[in-house]
């Protein structure tokens, strides 16, 4: 059994604390290629996401991130900048893109900017909100966008 991690604040941010257009930035955060490899060895096999060698011939000419190692990096981000608000839990994702490849040692960061909000049609005591989110590296590329519309605790 995996102990709860009591080291996070509690949520402080309800449905009526969050502001449209409030955008938050994380800290830079770079991977090593062995930290891509590792990660690919176990949950994506992919010769472009383990191989070196084999790499250099692929498209993109070296290691790069799976995507799904992408999101997981973005959503450790996110939560550090958004880990306090009362989230109840995701809708899903629309525009789910990687327009640009995640390589090894590349700096980049993560941003939310709140689109929207309303209260829930279906249960007053919800909020819907709705968050722009991506991953961008310091010359300015991204590398990982979404919108996703959640469901967050009115107080």
């Amino acid at each position: 059994m995996t102990a709860i991690p009591t080291d996070r604040p509690l949520p402080t941010r309800f449905f009526e604390d969050l502001k449209i257009g409030e955008n938050f930035h994380s800290r830079w955060y770079s991977a090593s290629q062995r930290e891509l490899i590792e990660f690919s060895l176990k949950y994506d096999r992919q010769y472009f996401h383990t191989d070196p060698e084999k790499a250099k011939k692929s498209p993109f000419g070296e290691i790069i991130a799976s995507g799904a190692y992408t999101f997981a990096i973005w959503n450790m981000l996110n939560l550090e900048i958004n880990g306090d608000i009362a989230w109840i839990a995701g809708m899903g994702f629309e525009n789910f893109i990687f327009p640009n490849p995640l390589r090894p040692s590349v700096s980049f960061k993560a941003e939310s900017i709140l689109l929207e909000k309303r209260i829930s049609k279906s249960n007053p005591q919800r909020g819907v909100v709705t968050h722009q989110y991506s991953l961008t590296t310091e010359l300015a590329l991204t590398i990982f966008s979404c919108i996703c519309p959640s469901l967050v605790h009115v107080r």
